[in-house]
C-alpha cells in the first residue's frame, strides 16, 4: 500500500467538492471497505484493510475541516507529499471542525429575503449545486430565489414549490419559509 495518497483520489471527489459532498464520499467509502462489505472481502486481508480505513479517516479529517484542507490544498499546489500535511503543527493542533447548526435552531423570521434563504443554507455547509440535485430544481432559479430576482422567476405557483423543496432540503419549516418569502416578494406573491 503507498504512503503517499491523493487524498480528494482516496474519497474519490474532485478537488472542488462541497464539505456535504466529502461527507458523503466519506460514508460510502467506510461501506465499501468496512468488514461487513462483500465486495471487498476476498481483495483485503485484515491488515490491509485497517490501512485503507485508517487512510479514508485520515482523509477526511483533512477534508472536512477548511483550515486543513487549505493547508492540504498549499502543498498540493507546492508538490508537497500528503504525510508532510499531517506533520505540520496547524495540522495536529487544530481541532476539529464545528457541526454545522441544526435546522431546529434556525430563526425564521416574518418576512425572509433570498440572503436569508443563501445564509440557512451556509450555515449548513449545503452548496446551490447541493440543493439543485437534492430538489431537482434548476440552479438559475435557486439563484434567482437566493438574489431577490423575482423578475426572473416563473410564476408564483412555481415559486410556492420552489420554496417548500428548498425549505425541505434544509430541513426548515417549509410553510414559515414559503410564508416569508412570500411577504418579502409583496406584491408579486398576488399575481
Amino acid at each position: 500500500m503507498p504512503t503517499e495518497h491523493n487524498l480528494y483520489r482516496l474519497l474519490d471527489v474532485a478537488v472542488t467538492a462541497t464539505p456535504h459532498e466529502i461527507r458523503l464520499a466519506y460514508e460510502l467509502a467506510r461501506r465499501t471497505y468496512g468488514g461487513d462489505s462483500l465486495a471487498t472481502y476476498s481483495l483485503f486481508g485484515a491488515a490491509d484493510r485497517q490501512a485503507v480505513m485508517a487512510q479514508i479517516d485520515e482523509a477526511y479529517r483533512v477534508l472536512s475541516d477548511p483550515e486543513r484542507r487549505r493547508v492540504y490544498d498549499a502543498t498540493l499546489t507546492a508538490g508537497l507529499s500528503a504525510p508532510a500535511v499531517a506533520a505540520t503543527r496547524a495540522d495536529s493542533v487544530r481541532p476539529p471542525p464545528e457541526p454545522p447548526p441544526s435546522p431546529e435552531a434556525v430563526v425564521i423570521p416574518d418576512v425572509i429575503t433570498g440572503r436569508d434563504l443563501k445564509q440557512w443554507r451556509e450555515s449548513l455547509r449545503m452548496s446551490l449545486q447541493t440543493i439543485a440535485d437534492l430538489t431537482r430544481i434548476n440552479i438559475k432559479y435557486l439563484q434567482y430565489l437566493e438574489e431577490d430576482r423575482h423578475a426572473k422567476l416563473p410564476h408564483t405557483v412555481f415559486i410556492r414549490g420552489y420554496l417548500l423543496q428548498y425549505a425541505k432540503a434544509l430541513k426548515l419549516d417549509a410553510d414559515r419559509v414559503l410564508n416569508g418569502y412570500l411577504k418579502g416578494m409583496g406584491s408579486r406573491a398576488d399575481a
